[in-house]
């Protein structure tokens, strides 16, 4: 007889089926443990009008919590009182180092100092790690982090992609002004309302403003678009479409778009809705023309005085170009008439036989030419933008069908369900009704809106929303797990003004984002699961309570996005350009893209890098870049060979490793044991543990010459500590969010 004591590995698999049978067993008893399940209606058969996510945003009460010495916001007894419900604890805090790695990714992008985690350590009081999160949020790069987050809902790419992947040169204009809007904390509600309706809005004292609010309504030009399509009327359909699709997902978190042919098949959103709103956004101008392959609109967004000096300065030029050719004619004109030939012809040098007079002055023009050439103006500035078109109204397209149309059309509108707690304002006559959409949109009494918008931060804090499918908040997308925490975020939220930071700061400093990534054990009080064995462990139980960690027991451990992993190489090995905003690529508007020579090359963050549809750049798909031709409300992430590769092969990651290596290596007065502490300590922010520093040093003293790679003027030292760099880079701590 095989005991299963004499084989600890068929004992651990012996447990591990039986635990899997426990919650199979019990998962339909405990179908209401992982989710506290809201609760927004009376009825016991609700209709979808009635469904939680229509109706008005509550101000509940904070609840009652036992473990009274936990919380350190509001937020935390939301969340202490879902876990004390399942008899499950928080976790212990997270170490300094490792929340000032989680709080300096979350609101930069990029990784700490070592002088800043080490300072952090020192003194890691609540009021330390609130003055950390004061000044990240004050750092312009807090700006180009959150200025990416929002161009995955907002589809941002530089070409066109589809049938006619042409260049759109202009786009990054819109997207420095999404970063110069979160830099200086533009309100949300202005900030979805400039994106809509940014040239409806009276125009600021600063004319600047004003265009800055033309730039910001190129959201609603990014999206993807079948310019060559041969039936006009279909594509112009086919953009309002996508734009109604783009902005309900994005901002009220319904799949409008699915009521194009039909009413929708879930959510009381019927076609006539959506058509109401559909001509909103056919009384816009999205493309510039409609010719054969239709070109995309733009607007100018120089200054009125850089316009005037720019076309004085192009008659100026014009001019004197006109009077050289006038001059160079006539004195060429004299020559042919002077020869008393049949076919008279010019010689390879005329001017040689010009008057001295007529030479002398083509010279001084020539001069004033390159001068005012020289002294030229910056050229007039465009930016994707939209603009009021001819109002209309359209009639129910009959499955979809711009050929099929029902006899009346449908004033333009919006979304009825959600009209009697928000009254949408009056369209008038004469405009588009984009205006009206936006400020009906950011209405307090709009009950999706603020719900939708703190649930994508809650969601890129933690990696999971409070209701897990961020852009579908009808009755076929997720319940939320908190309502009560949604409701009363999203009242803060409106509260404050819509500030985007004064929100951060509410999250960050609570104690469920402070907590651990390690999994807590259950309170002793906890009942066990019937049929679990006696030897399951703590872990094992609270695995089963909650096995999505949607009560936040702990800190939800996650990789670094591929902009993050790119930056963070770029930054620890001393090659980050820091510079602010601009393009990288001198592309001439609507040609055919060109191949992308920028991106594996450019040391500038990877914010900054040209987006090209179809053909994003290869690091960045790795590791789950978001389409650029879709709203992107989460990535999705995967774990695949390829990645591990990546951190082999990548000319990337060895020129980081290189580079690091040798600024390590060019400080003469490092011993051999204190280069290999620098370089945990410059990549992973940490001293190496002693086993950790032999593992090393005998890496470093056994590996083979052939291996060490690297160019061939470097010394084999050098190169052994590229190694060593390139194999921490590898490392899960680095690629992981603590």
């Amino acid at each position: 007889m095989i005991s299963v004591q004499d084989h600890p590995v068929l004992e651990r698999f012996l447990l591990a089926v039986a635990v899997a049978i426990a919650l199979s067993a019990f998962a339909g008893a405990r179908a209401g443990t992982t989710v506290s399940t809201p609760e927004p209606h009376a009825s016991s058969d609700p209709t979808p009008a009635e469904f939680w996510s229509f109706q008005p945003i509550r101000s509940p009460r904070l609840p009652e919590v036992r473990l009274t010495a936990w919380p350190r916001t509001p937020i935390d007894r939301f969340i202490l009182s879902g876990l004390e419900a399942k008899h499950l604890p928080p976790s212990d805090p997270a170490t300094p180092r490792e929340l000032l790695r989680r709080v300096t990714f979350d609101l930069t992008g990029l990784p700490p100092t070592l002088e800043d985690v080490e300072a952090f350590e020192r003194h890691p009081t609540p009021e330390a790690f609130g003055a950390i999160i004061d000044r990240l949020l004050t750092s312009p790069h807090y700006g180009e982090r959150w200025g990416r987050w929002w161009l995955d809902v907002a589809r941002y790419a530089d070409t066109n992609g589809q049938d006619e992947n042409k260049v759109m040169a202009n786009a990054w204009r819109y997207r420095d002004w999404v970063v110069r809007a979160f830099n200086r904390n533009l309100p949300f509600d202005q900030f979805i309302t400039h994106q809509l309706a940014g040239d409806l809005l009276p125009a600021p004292p600063a004319e600047s403003a004003f265009l800055e609010q033309i730039t910001a309504t190129g959201f609603l030009v990014l999206g993807p678009k079948m310019l060559a399509e041969q039936d006009k009327p279909k594509l112009v359909m086919d953009i309002v479409d996508e734009q109604i699709d783009t902005v309900g997902r994005a901002f009220l978190g319904l799949t409008l778009g699915c009521a194009r042919c039909h009413d929708h098949k879930f959510d009381p959103v019927p076609a006539r809705d959506y058509y109401a709103l559909a001509g909103v956004f056919k009384s816009t101008r999205t493309m510039e023309n409609l010719g054969f392959v239709s070109k995309f609109n733009e607007r100018r967004v120089s200054t009125a005085e850089h316009i005037a000096a720019y076309e004085a300065h192009q008659k100026r030029l014009g001019d004197i170009t006109n009077r050289i050719g006038t001059l160079t004619r006539e004195a060429n004109a004299a020559l042919l008439a002077a020869q008393k030939v049949e076919k008279p012809a010019l010689p390879k040098e005329p001017r040689a036989l010009y008057p001295e007079a007529t030479r002398t002055e083509l010279a001084a023009l020539e001069r004033e030419q390159d001068a005012c050439i020289a002294s030229a103006p910056e050229p007039i500035e465009l930016a994707l933008a939209v603009a009021d078109d001819k109002p209309v109204d359209l009639p129910i397209h009959l499955r979809g069908s711009h050929l099929k149309l029902a006899p009346d059309p449908v004033p333009r509108g919006f979304v009825e369900v959600i009209a009697e707690s928000n009254p949408p304002p009056p369209i008038p006559a004469d405009r588009s009704g984009r205006l009206e959409f936006a400020q009906w949109l950011v209405a307090p009494s709009n009950p999706l809106t603020a719900r939708v918008l703190v649930n994508r931060v809650w969601q890129a804090h933690f990696g999971e929303g409070l209701v897990r499918t961020p852009d579908n908040f009808g009755l076929r997308g997720d319940l939320p797990s908190h309502p009560d925490l949604l409701d009363w975020l999203a009242t803060q939220f409106v509260q404050s003004g819509w500030d985007l930071k004064a929100l951060h700061r509410l999250i960050l400093r609570s104690a469920v984002y402070q907590q651990s990534s390690r999994r807590g054990t259950p309170h002793p009080s906890a009942q066990p699961l019937p049929g679990l064995p006696a030897a399951a462990t703590d872990t094992q139980v609270a695995a089963l309570v909650d096995p999505d960690n949607r009560l936040l027991s702990f800190f939800p451990r996650r990789r670094l996005e591929a902009e993050m992993i790119r930056d963070a190489l770029l930054q620890t090995s001393g090659r980050l350009d820091p510079t602010l905003g601009g393009t990288l690529v001198d592309w001439k508007n609507d040609e055919y893209t060109p191949g992308d020579d920028v991106s594996a090359n450019s040391v500038r963050r990877t914010l900054y890098l040209p987006v090209v549809r179809d053909r994003v750049y290869d690091a960045l798909t790795l590791f789950d870049f978001a389409n650029p031709s879709v709203t992107t409300a989460k990535r999705v992430p995967t774990v695949v060979a390829q990645q591990a590769l990546f951190f082999l092969n990548s000319p990337l990651v060895r020129d980081a490793a290189a580079a690091l290596a040798g600024s390590i290596q060019a400080r003469g007065e490092l011993e051999s044991h204190q280069r290999i502490r620098e370089a945990y300590r410059r990549i992973l922010t940490r001293e190496p543990s002693s086993a950790e520093h032999a593992r090393a040093q005998a890496f470093l003293a056994h590996l083979p010459p052939a291996t060490q790679g690297g160019s061939p003027e470097k010394t084999p030292e050098t190169q052994a500590l590229a190694a060593l760099c390139q194999t921490l880079f590898a490392s899960n701590e680095f690629v992981y969010r603590p």
